[in-house]
């Protein structure tokens, strides 16, 4: 559930809530991007099996090294010196319901996507 993808879109939710609308879309834009990169290797994952097996877990790893070294790290950075430790702390369970229902909905999407390659024949080269 802890992806770069919900790690990206917690980090938007805080910059709306720092003021921040502009980099809130920045996190945003990012949380979309690792989707649908993720995604993305998933498919061509399943169509070219034996070359691609691992792209998934590649891409992701790699936007997590992105992220991770450039805009979570900007926010911290932002926290640290504008806020301190003097911020009201919000509760984790909003987040982790929308973690939890993002997974479910990748599924269902997986699931949709493997039933259609299934009857449509298959695809592998």
């Amino acid at each position: 559930m802890f992806s770069p993808a919900f790690g990206a879109w917690v980090h938007a939710a805080n910059w709306r809530v720092l003021g921040r609308p502009d980099k809130a879309q920045a996190a945003r834009r990012w949380s979309y991007l690792m989707v649908a990169t993720v995604l993305l290797a998933g498919v061509a994952g399943a169509l070219f099996e034996t070359y691609a097996r691992h792209l998934p877990s590649v891409a992701a790893a790699a936007w997590m090294a992105a992220w991770c070294g450039f805009p979570a790290r900007e926010q911290c950075r932002y926290v640290t010196d504008n806020v301190g430790l003097n911020y009201r702390r919000r509760p984790w369970w909003p987040a982790l319901l929308g973690g939890i229902a993002g997974w479910a909905l990748l599924a269902l999407l997986s699931l949709g996507a493997a039933t259609l390659l299934v009857r449509a024949g298959g695809f592998y080269i």
